[in-house]
């Protein structure tokens, strides 16, 4: 039998007739297709529906359906197809028909409106929320899905987010980024990587950073309690970026990035507490206001104040805070 099988290889391969190999379209990972009529029958029609006739499609990124784990008093759960269509002018987002029937939905957040990007890259595990403007409401777009397709995605992600940028000016070689990267990396080489493989675009200015190792306290002096995970805060001349660890006491892999438009920007609080303060930054976009926390030690807190003001942002200094209680953490909604 097998004789049989290599004579019959040779033979078509001889007459030109052997069969090339058939890729599946469908796969169980995130992949990319090119146009609107690739899409799959779940999703084709509303997205159709959902874009302008002269919106151009930049880039289609799908997520297949998939199963993934819950919390341990709801089990899995099952999470419909989806896909991110990237155009000139934002994104469209567009879910499959749900579980009990529930109908499928497509939402449209154009660049300009946006307030925040937040990005979790923890293991296989990814998950990015887009908060912005829709109809003048804040709306917020959440997609989860294998890390392995973070590639195809990411190229247009910094797309989408220079559009809520202000008008970047013409920059020549730029020695500042590289000194503060190479600073970085004496304190943290993980957190170098982060901010400049997944952060930093080409023509984009590091002003300023301030890096938080992990924060714990003393509780019932033969354990530790967490206070605020390892916590990177960067300034450049189009965002601030703040890239986290998970919160766990033991080894924490991946990161997890907020990324908000200097455009958006207002002001911090900061609520101190005996050995750290509790950071709030403020986000603005006509009429919305959004808060996001991080907790830093008190020098870090100083060091950070005086980059945030020398840049023309605000600082108040709230009463202290009582009781005394870890952050919730700048990824906190």
């Amino acid at each position: 039998m097998h004789v049989q099988a290599v004579e019959v290889f040779y033979v078509n391969e001889q007459r030109g007739t052997m069969p090339e190999p058939q890729i599946p379209r469908r796969t169980a990972h995130p992949y990319q297709v090119e146009g609107l009529a690739d899409l799959p029958d779940s999703l084709r029609q509303l997205a159709e529906q959902s874009l302008g006739p002269t919106e151009a499609v930049n880039l289609i990124f799908v997520v297949p359906s998939q199963v993934l784990g819950g919390h341990w008093w709801s089990g899995p759960r099952r999470v419909p197809e989806q896909t991110l269509l990237f155009t000139s002018q934002g994104v469209l987002h567009v879910q499959g028909t749900g579980a009990a029937g529930r109908a499928g939905q497509a939402t449209y957040l154009r660049g300009g409106e946006l307030v925040y990007v937040h990005l979790s890259l923890v293991l296989l595990y990814g998950r990015l929320e887009l908060a912005g403007l829709v109809n003048g409401a804040l709306s917020r777009i959440v997609v989860e899905y294998n890390t392995v397709g973070h590639v195809l995605l990411q190229p247009a992600l910094h797309a989408f987010l220079r559009m809520a940028w202000k008008q970047a000016q013409a920059q020549t070689n730029d020695d500042q980024t590289d000194m503060l990267l190479d600073e970085l990396e004496g304190q943290s080489f993980k957190f170098r990587s982060g901010l400049r493989y997944h952060t930093l675009q080409h023509d984009e200015r590091l002003l300023g950073f301030v890096f938080q190792p992990r924060i714990t306290q003393s509780h019932w002096r033969l354990f530790r309690r967490l206070i605020a995970p390892a916590t990177l805060l960067a300034l450049t001349d189009q965002q601030l970026v703040v890239i986290e660890e998970n919160r766990t006491l033991g080894a924490a892999y991946g990161w997890i990035f907020t990324f908000c438009p200097r455009t958006c920007l207002a002001a911090i609080e900061a609520r101190p507490n005996t050995e750290w303060q509790d950071l709030t930054v403020r986000l603005v976009r006509e009429p919305v206001t959004v808060d996001r926390q991080v907790t830093v030690s008190n020098e870090k807190a100083m060091t950070w104040r005086d980059l945030w003001t020398r840049h023309g942002y605000k600082w108040h200094t709230a009463a202290r805070a009582w009781p005394i209680s870890p952050g919730s953490g700048f990824g906190a909604s």
